[in-house]
């Protein structure tokens, strides 16, 4: 598998603490990595930092070859990246298709909006289609949140940053969910993703590879039974990954 992304040693403080300390990892193509840990642990901090929202202190971040460490978000859209918060932030007062329209120069990777056939893809992908001329606003919070994914979609990101995707979310949109991020690699929409979450069985459904967290470093690396197996996660933080 090709090495999309390398992170070195990359160091975050805020006020002399270290909300990421020292993190290093690789990322492939074909991959959903899980990012856990409680709260506090860096794990938000480290997509701002991957994203380009925030900067390293230290380290160095390589995306492709190419050294992103300390070029803006914009920038890295460009080169393929693409992010979605935990509070979305569509227009809600536009309607879904309208949304879409917006989806790629809001990102910044486009001059123009997007295509009907562009669109229309990403509607069947994010399962909208029905919902189309509907106002955001009427939307259910798993709707929005696929809605804010079908517009980073837009600009054709290579990898995707997901931040606690399932927060608010029913089980059943929680599910759908982690189809639609297995269905973004199967069909070759993206070529890698990076989920924050603390919904475990979210996690066990959509990542080979979890990365564990704990005080901005990284504890534990494998699937989910190997995390979970593993003492230091135990002893960190047990009870929130049962």
């Amino acid at each position: 598998m090709t090495t999309l992304l390398e992170v070195r040693s990359v160091r975050k403080s805020f006020g002399g603490f270290a909300a990421v300390d020292d993190v290093s990892f690789e990322l492939r193509s074909g991959e959903i990595t899980g990012l856990v840990g409680s709260n506090g642990a860096g794990k938000t901090t480290l997509l701002n930092v991957l994203y380009g929202k925030t900067f390293a202190d230290s380290g160095s971040i390589i995306m492709n070859g190419t050294d992103v460490t300390k070029i803006p978000a914009f920038e890295r859209v460009r080169l393929g990246l693409g992010m979605v918060f935990q509070i979305t932030s569509v227009f809600h007062e536009l309607s879904v298709t309208e949304n879409l329209q917006l989806g790629a120069l809001r990102k910044g990777r486009e001059v123009r909006p997007s295509s009907d056939t562009d669109i229309d893809a990403i509607l069947a992908l994010i399962g909208l289609q029905s919902r189309r001329f509907d106002i955001a606003s009427t939307l259910s919070h798993g709707e929005q949140q696929w809605l804010e994914i079908g517009m980073v979609l837009l600009a054709k990101p290579q990898i995707l940053l997901l931040d606690e995707p399932t927060s608010g979310m029913t089980r059943a949109e929680a599910a759908k969910t982690a189809d639609l991020c297995r269905s973004l690699l199967s069909n070759g929409t993206v070529a890698a993703i990076v989920v924050v979450e603390h919904n475990i069985d979210f996690i066990r459904r959509v990542s080979e590879r979890v990365l564990v967290m704990h005080r901005g470093g990284i504890i534990a690396s494998g699937s989910i039974d190997e995390v979970q197996k593993d003492q230091l996660v135990r002893d960190s933080f047990l009870g929130r990954m049962q």
